[in-house]
């Protein structure tokens, strides 16, 4: 596998991404077309349902200017599979307002098929 820190930030990039021509692009790079993110409450399946589920996140969350997301530098994984923290980090302060943790199981390509997100606080 390639660095999987690596992987974590780009992945927490698209989180970030303002433009959506852009994040998009980030989207095909990291997800296989078939791709699964699942959270408690929802499931996007494919490119098109990742891009909506991105976007609101962007949208509720980073838009406005109050928060990022930004990857923690743990990720760790084996036989396709690799698991990293996050943070969404208030913008003013620095300070953490909620950790989640992402399980990612990768295809061939190296691209995402399943991600199963958890919120930690």
């Amino acid at each position: 596998m390639n660095d999987l820190n690596d992987l974590a930030r780009r992945y927490v990039a698209v989180w970030n991404e303002p433009d959506a021509a852009v994040r998009r692009e980030m989207i095909d790079r990291l997800f296989t077309p078939d791709a699964a993110h699942y959270t408690p409450s929802l499931e996007a399946h494919g490119h098109a349902e990742l891009e909506v589920r991105i976007a609101a996140s962007y949208d509720k969350w980073v838009a406005p200017g109050a928060y990022v997301f930004r990857a923690v530098e743990n990720a760790g994984g084996h036989h396709g599979a690799v698991r990293f923290n996050w943070e969404m980090v208030r913008t003013a302060s620095g300070e953490v307002d909620s950790v989640g943790f992402d399980f990612l199981s990768l295809g061939e390509d190296g691209r995402i098929r399943t991600d199963h997100q958890f919120i930690e606080s």
